[in-house]
């Protein structure tokens, strides 16, 4: 029986910029960590993105009519483009 060895799928790059003060941004994904700096345009592959869309705080707000509602509040800011 042969063994094929797959070639490891290039990830998606993309540029980001985190936007506030304070310390750099920190994102793990399957046991790595990278650190990105605020207010700086640098790139973010696939993974580590998926892990900042799913950063999220869930939590209820009531409404002017006293209705409760679940809301994803972001754990950072930040703008994205496509590479």
């Amino acid at each position: 029986m042969s063994e094929v060895m797959e070639k490891p799928k290039k990830l998606k790059q993309y540029k980001i910029t985190f936007h506030g003060e304070g310390a750099p941004v920190e994102i793990g994904h399957n046991y790595k960590l990278n650190t990105y700096p605020r207010n700086i345009q640098t790139t973010i592959d696939e993974n580590f993105l998926g892990a900042l869309k799913a950063s999220v705080i869930t939590t209820k707000i009531q409404d002017t009519e006293g209705k409760w509602k679940d809301v994803s509040i972001p754990t950072h800011q930040y703008t994205i483009e496509a590479e």
